[in-house]
Formats: structure tokens, C-alpha cells, sequence
């Protein structure tokens, strides 16, 4: 199972992420063409390849990941609240938020978005990614 797949099935356990998901809302790397325009949606982008860490012996004891999470809604208080449940799922995962990230209004959409960069690693000794 990728480490995508992971992240997936942990939003999943969220009812307002589940209730995203059931309308197409949640996807990796591009939001859904085919989505309403005033569609809530989640997307997942892995900003690395999974990399090398935790080294004993010179030898990789886990895998490092790098995910930004983009979060659009038409409505700001929404777009917060969909971004909480995100950073929930992703210290649930013992992902970390990282500095930065984007919190803007497109008039060209009409839509507010939320993105975050999120970092974490696998379980020791688990490097098939």
C-alpha cells in the first residue's frame, strides 16, 4: 500500500472528509475536472519521491514523505473547517505541518483555498514505497 493510499484511507475515517469523497471531491494530484464548480474538494500532492532516512550502518531504516494538501471550498469558514479535519487525518498519521503553505481567495474560481505542506515518515524498517 503506498503511503498515498494510507492517507486516502485515514481521511476516510473523518465523516466530513467521507462525506468530500462521496461526491468525487477527494483526489491526488489535480482536483477533479468533473466536480461542481462549487464543490468542496481535497487534494493530495506528493511534493518528493519517497526518500531515504534513518540511517543505521549506512543502511536506510525508514522512508521520508513530503505532501502538500490543497483544501478548496466557496466558503472560508468551511475551508477551515475541511482543513482541520485534514491536519487531524495527518497527525493521526504522525504527519507534521510545515511552514508556509497558501491561504487565498481566486476570484477567477470563486473559491477559498487552504494549502498545507505536510511531513512525516513510515514505521521503522518499512521501505516498501
Amino acid at each position: 500500500m503506498s503511503m498515498m493510499d494510507k492517507i486516502f484511507e485515514e481521511f476516510l475515517k473523518s465523516d466530513k472528509l467521507k462525506a468530500i469523497d462521496d461526491f468525487g471531491g477527494i483526489k491526488d494530484f489535480v482536483r477533479p475536472e468533473g466536480l461542481d464548480s462549487d464543490a468542496s474538494s481535497v487534494v493530495i500532492i506528493p511534493l518528493m519521491s519517497p526518500a531515504q532516512a534513518s540511517f543505521g550502518s549506512d543502511t536506510p531504516l525508514r522512508k521520508k514523505f513530503l505532501f502538500q494538501i490543497n483544501v478548496e471550498t466557496t466558503d472560508y469558514d468551511e475551508t477551515k473547517l475541511v482543513a482541520r479535519e485534514v491536519e487531524k487525518a495527518m497527525l493521526a498519521l504522525s504527519f507534521f505541518q510545515q511552514s508556509g503553505g497558501l491561504d487565498e481567495y481566486f476570484e477567477e474560481t470563486g473559491r477559498y483555498v487552504d494549502a498545507r505542506t505536510y511531513r512525516g515518515f513510515s514505521d521503522m524498517y518499512d521501505l516498501d514505497y
